[in-house]
């Protein structure tokens, strides 16, 4: 981009950048550095991930942390973008000589169906049961198996947390059926209606008004739903 241009377009982004980031700050912590990777890798836009990737470990999260985050995205969005962006995060940690802890994981290997269970039901099965030739059978044994059991094993994260990132990224790509079950979902593993809406918040200069608007009024009507 030349150069008159793209002071030109910081110039006037900036306040918006600011205003956004001062007031999340008053609600968010740990997720104000995450989420805009969590954004970027789910776009597939990987230029700022160097970048994103130190301020998270600047503010003294855990690289087992922010690999967990990464890791958790395939199943979500692709195993391609994943392995960029983790080609792009290995280059920071080899640049900081960062050494990684071993992950724990649950001594119940069906650890992640029984969350599943709790927070989904048998949606994912009903909805698929009609499919021919097992294809109903086989995407919900997948999801269960390669995505819960596979992943919510591990200890790097809480449910609470997977739940989260895994929600923004739903919102990031605009999903609308997702959304709606996995708003709820985050909302059961635990997460306040007000801190889900904030982390969208924070994805508004990633993803734009539209898609943050639509998404805090899905969060909203599930959670007053959960009250009744």
């Amino acid at each position: 981009m030349n150069n008159q241009l793209e002071e030109q377009f910081q110039k006037l982004s900036q306040s918006y950048l600011n205003d956004v980031d001062s007031n999340c700050a008053q609600h968010l912590q740990k997720d104000r550095f995450i989420i805009p990777l969590i954004a970027s890798v789910t776009q597939g836009i990987m230029t700022a991930v160097p970048e994103q990737v130190a301020n998270i470990l600047d503010a003294n999260i855990a690289p087992e942390v922010l690999l967990e985050v990464l890791y958790q995205l395939a199943p979500v969005i692709g195993t391609l973008k994943v392995k960029q962006a983790l080609e792009r995060v290995n280059s920071v940690f080899e640049e900081r000589k960062i050494t990684l802890a071993p992950v724990e994981s649950e001594a119940d290997e069906n650890y992640g169906a029984k969350v599943q269970a709790q927070l989904y039901g048998t949606e994912i099965k009903n909805l698929l049961k009609d499919l021919p030739d097992n294809a109903g059978t086989f995407i919900p044994h997948a999801l269960t198996e390669h995505f819960f059991n596979d992943f919510y094993n591990r200890k790097a994260l809480d449910v609470r947390d997977r739940e989260r990132y895994e929600l923004l990224a739903l919102i990031t790509m605009n999903v609308e059926f997702q959304i709606k079950a996995h708003a709820r979902g985050s909302l059961k593993a635990g997460n306040s209606e007000s801190e889900l809406i904030w982390s969208v918040i924070q994805l508004l200069p990633y993803i734009g008004f539209p898609f943050v608007i639509n998404s805090v009024q899905v969060i909203h009507q599930e959670a007053q739903t959960l009250k009744e």
